[in-house]
């Protein structure tokens, strides 16, 4: 491609194989010269099913490379039911997982990308068929449709397209061996024809049972001692083996200017077919293989001598070895620069339908890293080749490419069959990247999950990563933390300043949680006056343009109503201890009305408001009783107002016991129920003297409140008195945003809030916090967000809910520690996100460019039928004991009359029926039904039949083995409209009583 508009890149790169899970782990093995074929043990080959003769003959080579994990799968996660996950073939359940972390490593989110993404993809022959097929239980329960649809090569592409949501082109690619890089050659072509903007290539071989080994025959492509040795003089054969590789591809000039990280370009690539001229099916041929490769380096405008390693297709076979040599010398010329020919297959065997796929991997990587790794297991290079005097050797060593030129390499795939397939790569210098700019200011990570396990599994491996890369850019990490990955259902979010911290946080659990199906409420909580301190908002004012307009506009509002310009105590050498009544309250509403503000500007909007004692009056405000000029006159008239008072003062308790004679509802009153364990006393100086030395006798916790007045009691009567005359003539509305009043504990009522005695008589009465809080957890609140200075009101909600519920607690402060203020800020948008994932994140996930982060963490478990080795295996290999299962056996009568109701299934009832409620044996009959389909959780699960993973084609099964038991007109639309196990019971029932029995 000699037109840099027809370059692709390769973007993402993803695979596993035996003791390489991932592409680094692979990468690793190559350079350190590891093979990871070994030997079976005897157990485990007699596990596999091999019988004991075959395993004794001498023509039997137990060993294999075993992939680790192929039994395990997250179902859940593609919404498969346990039962269906069962039948699902491994490969198609691990190409599935493997495509989601690669769009990940690219940082593709596929729900919300608009890219056209295609789907190029072979597999291997479904050997798991043959174990699920003898599953009759399952075959019977799910259809056989069910199980050869999740079996069937035909369906990989597409159900991976179907699962992701990728709606570029889908097309299933076989040609044996070298189907992964065909399927690469397949993908540029669409790129090229503009048919897609990104595409997955690659694909996957698992034949099981894994440690079954091999039975070899001389003159045959088996090793015969399970051996691969490339281009050894004593080659001999190959093997072998499982895995997968998957890349993601992209026009170089689109992967440009997204961003990505490219690890190699594709210059070239071409496809052909022997034909019939080789001497048969199966063998290779020198003709075919020395067209392909002539017509790739043709397309990708390089010269001969340009192309300076080839990973060979390099089967370790006495006949294709020395063939695949003389095509790369016709193709490629025998004179010029060196060039090296390697294969992976000593160190990973025949990866079969992957291995093109697997050697594209190795060479992109080859040039990213600018080493050759050795080719392993060979001793003394194969004479028969005859590469002396050429160009070419073979890298038995490891070594260095030249880092200083552009390089160009190439790799082959012969397929059994005569389709060959050959793509040339050359380098790409990634320009540098610009050195993250400083944060400005702190980030918000989030990620998500299916479940909350798998949210777990995420923050775990996200702290790993921050704490493994201490370079790295916190704003790049959430940038691409809400860019680059999907959100599911289950979701968290913190807020930090710097990569430590957040690590400190990921790693103890403090991070805000959010379900999709959780409730999206957050309550504010406004604080009360003795809160206030110096240079409250500062920090949050400098940083915050939202917060910065706000306070403007507060502080404007007030200073109307008051004798001072509050702004002077925001100040950073300002003094607010001890500062008078008429100023305290002002300057604090301001500052917490601006906070409030900021927050629902920020995308932050409460469900429920409540405050404490002038808390309230601020809660009133957002929720829309005042608007914020009225407030403000509000504010100062009352604080001037309770000013004037008689002077008291105010003593906070643990308990009130020792105290109840003394309390007199005139000169010692209870002033405010904060919590079950913090009270306040409210009287004249002599009363609280008293109070705090009846404390002192009893051994009560006790501390003196730095309060000039006496509020919440009998002191403030004349402040109440005038407040009242003040407010007459006022209107207010009802809330528009529900309000838990502090005199009743209770949700505020339109009278109360339009009211002036209920605002008048606020100022006297108790401010039961304590109730305002109970009411909200009854309503099933448990995120919170303090509106204040410090996290006072917070200590109370929590001791409010108690120690067995406050670990459900969430709660952040809008204003927290001083220097700290913008971060806290951050982390109540933080809480926002996680209760709506539609609060924007704004400034605290922004940067120029995304990064690279740990992939979805997979909550997988054991989904499995034993294999067997074929349908000649022994029958019993592979069965496992069914559950138990419906059978026609009952009637409509049998299951309505309560004697003979056990007749409708062969197994027992777990109890016995009762005789007057047929509905509970119904019940437990069309539970195991859906058991059948869905596993054993679903008779339990009262979710629809479709959110527990079935779909259309197990939901005609089911329907048909409703009719069948019950004998009864169970139609579709019954069950579409009724698919839980609950109401499925019901209108069988409901059809029971209605129509006699079909007999």
């Amino acid at each position: 491609m000699e037109n840099d508009d027809e370059l692709i890149a390769i973007v993402s790169m993803q695979c596993r194989l035996p003791e390489a899970p991932d592409v680094d782990a692979f990468w690793q093995k190559l350079v350190n010269g590891e093979t990871v074929i070994r030997d079976l043990s005897d157990p485990e080959v007699a596990s596999a099913g091999v019988p004991a003769e075959q395993r004794s003959r001498r023509d039997y080579v137990n060993r294999a490379g075993v992939l680790e994990g192929v039994a395990e799968f997250d179902s859940a996660y593609f919404g498969y039911s346990p039962r269906e996950a069962d039948v699902l073939d491994v490969q198609q359940r691990l190409m599935l997982e493997s495509s989601v972390s690669l769009l990940e490593r690219a940082n593709i989110d596929p729900q919300r990308t608009e890219q056209r993404i295609g789907v190029f993809a072979g597999s291997g022959m479904s050997t798991y068929l043959f174990g699920a097929l003898r599953r009759s239980d399952l075959v019977e329960s799910l259809g056989e449709m069910v199980v050869r649809h999740g079996n069937d090569k035909d369906f990989l592409a597409t159900r991976i397209s179907y699962k992701l949501n990728l709606r570029g082109p889908s097309v299933n690619v076989q040609t044996a061996c070298s189907t992964g890089l065909v399927a690469v050659h397949s993908a540029v072509q669409s790129l090229l024809l503009n048919e897609c903007d990104a595409a997955i290539a690659g694909a996957v071989h698992i034949r099981v049972p894994q440690e079954s080994g091999y039975q070899y025959q001389v003159g045959g492509v088996l090793s015969p001692d399970g051996v691969c040795r490339p281009f050894d003089s004593g080659a001999n054969g190959t093997l072998f083996t499982n895995g997968l590789g998957l890349v993601l591809l992209k026009r170089l000039r689109d992967a440009i200017a997204d961003g990505d990280e490219v690890h190699a370009v594709i210059a070239g690539s071409s496809v052909n077919n022997d034909g019939a001229q080789k001497v048969s099916f199966t063998a290779p041929s020198v003709s075919g293989q020395v067209a392909v490769l002539s017509d790739a380096l043709q397309v990708s405008g390089a010269k001969q001598t340009d192309v300076s390693y080839i990973e060979a297709h390099g089967t370790g076979t006495a006949l294709g070895d020395p063939i695949e040599i003389e095509a790369i010398k016709q193709a490629y010329g025998v004179d010029g620069a060196p060039c090296g020919i390697g294969s992976l297959k000593g160190n990973f065997g025949h990866v079969n339908i992957a291995a093109g796929i697997i050697g594209l991997i190795k060479t992109a990587l080859v040039l990213k890293h600018r080493y050759v790794p050795p080719t392993v297991n060979v001793g003394e290079v194969n004479p028969a080749l005859e590469l002396d005097g050429s160009r070419y050797f073979v890298t038995t060593e490891g070594r260095p490419l030249d880092s200083d030129t552009e390089t160009w390499a190439a790799v082959s795939a012969f397929g059994m069959g005569g389709t060959n397939g050959h793509v040339i790569l050359k380098s790409f210098e990634q320009a540098p990247a610009e050195p993250a700019a400083p944060a400005d200011g702190p980030s918000i990570l989030t990620f998500s999950a299916r479940t909350e396990e798998a949210l777990e599994g995420q923050a775990a491996a996200l702290a790993r990563h921050l704490a493994a890369h201490p370079d790295g850019s916190l704003a790049e990490y959430a940038y691409t933390l809400r860019e680059g990955r999907t959100r599911h259902p289950h979701r968290a979010s913190l807020a930090a300043i710097d990569r430590t911290e957040a690590v400190s946080r990921l790693r103890a659990g403090r991070y805000h949680r959010g379900t999709e199906a959780g409730p999206d409420e957050i309550a504010f909580v406004f604080a009360g006056q003795g809160t206030q301190r110096q240079a409250m908002g500062a920090v949050l004012a400098a940083n915050n343009e939202h917060f910065s307009r706000r306070l403007a506009e507060a502080t404007a509002a007030v200073n109307q109503h008051t004798d001072v310009d509050v702004t002077a105590f925001l100040g950073p050498d300002s003094q607010v201890d001890g500062i008078d009544t008429s100023v305290a309250q002002p300057l604090l509403f301001a500052v917490e009305h601006a906070l409030a503000s900021a927050l629902i500007d920020s995308g932050v909007r409460p469900r429920y408001v409540f405050g404490h004692s002038l808390g309230e009056i601020v809660a009133a405000t957002v929720a829309g009783v005042f608007d914020l000029e009225a407030a403000a006159e509000f504010v100062a008239t009352r604080a001037r107002l309770m000013g004037r008072c008689e002077t008291g003062a105010m003593l906070a308790v643990d308990r009130l016991e020792p105290f109840t004679d003394l309390l007199d509802d005139a000169s010692l009153v209870v002033a405010a129920t904060n919590s079950p364990q913090q009270y306040v006393l409210s009287g004249t100086h002599e009363a609280i003297a008293t109070a705090a030395a009846r404390a002192a006798e009893a051994g009560t916790h006790h501390q003196r409140l730095a309060t000039s007045h006496a509020f919440h009691s009998p002191l403030m009567r004349q402040a109440a008195d005038d407040f009242l005359e003040f407010l007459k003539p006022r209107d207010f509305r009802a809330p528009r945003i529900p309000l838990v009043s502090n005199v009743t504990g209770r949700f505020l009522t339109e009278y109360e809030a339009r009211s002036p005695h209920y605002w008048a008589d606020h100022l006297l009465r108790t401010v039961d916090f304590a109730a305002s809080v109970q009411t909200l957890r009854d309503s099933g609140v448990s995120r919170f967000v303090e509106i204040g200075p410090g996290r006072s009101m917070s200590n109370l909600v929590r001791a409010g809910y108690g120690p067995d519920a406050s670990q459900n607690l969430q709660l952040a402060q809008a204003l927290g520690e001083r220097e700290h203020e913008d971060e806290s800020f951050a982390d109540a948008v933080a809480l926002g996100w996680a209760t709506d994932s539609e609060v924007p994140l704004g400034r605290y996930a922004t940067a120029a460019r995304m990064t690279s982060l740990p992939t979805y963490a997979f909550e997988r478990r054991v989904h499995w039928v034993e294999p067997t080795l074929g349908f000649a295996a022994d029958d019993r290999a592979g069965e496992q004991e069914a559950p138990p299962r419906t059978v026609p056996t009952g009637t409509a009568e049998a299951v309505l009359d309560g004697d003979r109701v056990q007749n409708a299934t062969t197994t027992p009832a777990d109890g016995p029926p009762d005789p007057d409620d047929p509905t509970e044996e119904i019940r437990r009959v069309v539970g195991r039904i859906f058991e059948g389909f869905l596993g054993e959780a679903a008779a339990a699960d009262n979710r629809g039949f479709f959110e527990l993973g079935g779909n259309s084609l197990m939901a005609i099964q089911l329907i048909n083995k409703l009719r069948e038991t019950f004998q009864l007109d169970f139609s579709v639309r019954d069950f579409y409209e009724n698919s839980s196990v609950t109401a499925t019971t019901q209108v069988v029932t409901a059809l029971l009583r209605e129509e006699p029995a079909h007999v």
